[in-house]
């Protein structure tokens, strides 16, 4: 394959700006080229040529297949459709990138996971939230050992509030509360504890918001091989919050409101650092806090890693196989709310 690569956006819906921001992150590429975007609204791809004046537009996904100069396509549309989309586009022979949550269930992730392969096509979960300034500090943090062995941690987020986000609050469209922000929380944590899960507890409530079809509250505790334990807890009816990070080490720990952590996600390509983290490590000279400030969001890298793995055989970026993790983190921690029991996660 040579470069530059030509892509399309399927999806430019105006929620969040994602299609606006997936597009601006392949622009941003120099390896990588915007070929087209494809939405089956005409107003939203008028949307795009005004962003985007080279490009082709197109409103049936048909025209993306057929079209022979689109070798890589981002799938930004609502969660139900990622599936079938990817389905088709490894058919047509086409790289995927699909944004997260990759899909509905494990056996639709199984399903896009063997069908990459058979087509022999890249197939990356849009996990870029790995590129958040606070995210990528606490990353270094860890990584360098200067907590110790990370034994805990508590990820926290949400609000009181009802949850107004169109086909995000319909379970059977969106997955669930969990599939919201909860596709970035655990695959955090999945990329900080890089080790066999050995179950999953999970505590839904459905208290308060009754006009809409998600949870009010989800909650998965995750255990993992080497005894380390992570609970991640995403809310519509929390009174009273909580710090977003909370890591504990057996050397130091981590606390992180988060406040600053993405500023300016989905509407820059690169975002400033924005905040600060507070570090706390204990050693022969006591006990040791300090404010760390976070580093940039570099959201583009994860496309400079797509063009790498395509052009050079580098690593693909949060490959199907780590994204199906995700889901089946959310899917074990929905059956143990059923059945109060620890249930396990396939393919670890």
């Amino acid at each position: 394959m040579q470069a530059p690569i030509g892509c399309a956006v399927i999806g430019y819906g105006p929620m969040h700006n994602f299609g606006w921001a997936h597009s601006a992150w392949i622009e941003a590429t120099p390896e990588l080229r915007l070929v087209a975007v494809c939405d089956c609204d005409p107003a939203r791809t008028a949307a795009a040529k005004d962003a985007f004046p080279h490009i082709r537009t197109y409103n049936d996904v048909a025209q993306v297949w057929e079209d022979r100069e689109i070798q890589l396509v981002s799938i930004v549309t609502p969660h139900y459709t990622h599936c079938p989309l990817a389905l088709q586009a490894f058919d047509a022979g086409k790289h995927v990138v699909v944004e997260k949550a990759m899909c509905l269930n494990v056996a639709e992730a199984t399903a896009m996971v063997e069908a990459s392969q058979r087509a022999g096509r890249m197939f990356a979960v849009h996990h870029n939230r790995r590129h958040d300034g606070n995210y990528r500090r606490i990353k270094e943090i860890v990584s360098s050992g200067a907590i110790g062995e990370v034994f805990h941690i508590e990820l926290t987020a949400g609000s009181y509030s009802e949850f107004r986000h169109g086909w995000y609050s319909e379970k059977e469209k969106s997955g669930g509360a969990f599939y919201f922000w909860g596709p970035h929380a655990v695959d955090w944590v999945l990329d900080l504890v890089p080790q066999r899960i050995t179950g999953v507890n999970g505590f839904f409530h459905k208290l308060v918001w009754h006009n809409i079809s998600n949870e009010d509250q989800v909650r998965a505790i995750i255990r993992f091989e080497g005894g380390a334990v992570a609970d991640v807890t995403w809310s519509h009816i929390a009174a009273i919050g909580k710090p977003l990070w909370r890591i504990l080490g057996t050397k130091g720990a981590i606390l992180d409101t988060g406040a600053g952590g993405n500023v300016g996600y989905e509407k820059q390509i690169h975002g400033p650092s924005g905040g600060s983290l507070t570090l706390v490590t204990v050693g022969e000279d006591g006990r040791k806090e300090e404010k760390v400030p976070y580093l940039e969001s570099d959201w583009e890298q994860y496309w400079q890693d797509v063009a790498d793995h395509l052009l050079r055989g580098g690593p693909v970026p949060v490959p199907g196989t780590v994204g199906r993790r995700v889901i089946g983190v959310f899917e074990a921690a929905e059956r143990s709310s059923r059945t109060g029991q620890t249930e396990q996660v396939p393919y670890e």
